[in-house]
This record gives C-alpha cells, structure tokens and sequence, in this order.
C-alpha cells in the first residue's frame, strides 16, 4: 500500500491476499476485489458443510474401489488392482478433504453475499473480527464535546481573514 493512501492508518487484517482497512476491504487472487465498508452489513463465519451427499457419495464409491482393487491385487490382476487401490485411496483423501471448509460471508444486505474459503477455522475467525471491529469503527460517533470537523472561527480584527486570497498575513 502506498503511504499517500487515506487507508494506511489504520489496517485491521494483514494478510498475502486480504487486507481489511479503515474503509475498505481488498481481496486479492482469486477474487480479485475492493468492497467499501459501509456497504457491509454483516459478517458470518463457520464451516461450509453444503455438498455433503455429493462427498458421501465420493467416499463410498472410493470404499467400494479400495475393496474391489484389494480383490483384484490379491488375484492374478496385481497392476490393475493396484492402480484402483490407489486411485481410490485418493478419491477418499479428497472427499474427506474436502468436508467443512471454514468461511467468511460479507453480507449485503440481499442475495448478492460474498463467500470467502479459508484454509484453517482460525484464520477465517480472525478475519471475521477484524471485518467486525472495522466496521464498529466505521460507524462510532465521535465523542460527545468533540466537532466532527475542525470550525473555522473568523479573526474579529480582520473580518475577511476566512477567505485565503483577501487575507492580509
């Protein structure tokens, strides 16, 4: 990030592929994406258990290859028994891989929800908190007492000192 960012100030969540700023929430590959805060309204995280019956049906079908590659290895059939073996013994290592992926949801407020795998349950918490206290700090109020922005108070000797060009310092 640049140093003439707006942003720089203040970074929640630092990461190869995912920045979480004082406004903006930047996703790098495979996304490739700039959200503005203040268009979330919420953040969910968990684990991904949609395709379950597809999984399951993965892993039997690799059961049922480890049994027949185990009958054909123990035959006459040693090559292609042990090609099936293997074969399934990979088809169940991705199926089980493959269940309950952790995730963070950015909602929007419609159907438009971003969904984004992480690898390990506690990166996708971390994220999920960061986006959280960023977007808690987005719409904090200032402190009762303090102006929202900074008042200009005219110098009563010079009633033209508000104007830059008629001032005479």
């Amino acid at each position: 990030m640049s140093g003439n960012s707006p942003d720089t100030g203040t970074i929640y969540y630092y990461d190869d592929k995912i920045i979480v700023t004082k406004n903006m929430v930047t996703l790098g590959n495979p996304y490739n994406q700039v959200y503005n805060l203040a268009t979330i309204h919420g953040v969910s995280h968990g684990r991904d258990n949609s395709g379950m019956i597809v999984r399951l049906m993965w892993f039997l079908l690799g059961v049922f290859g480890l049994m027949m590659g185990g009958i054909l290895f123990s035959q006459d059939w040693t090559l292609t028994g042990g090609t099936i073996f293997l074969g399934s013994i990979g088809i169940c290592w991705l199926a089980v891989r493959g269940s309950s992926r952790p995730f963070v949801e950015l909602k929007f407020g419609g159907l438009n929800n971003q969904m984004l795998h992480m690898k390990r349950m506690d990166e996708a918490e971390a994220l999920a908190v960061a986006i959280k206290m960023a977007m808690h700090n987005l719409n904090t109020p200032p402190e009762p007492g303090q102006a929202v922005y900074k008042p200009i108070f005219p110098d009563p000797a010079n009633p033209v000192s508000r104007n830059p060009i008629f001032s005479r310092n």
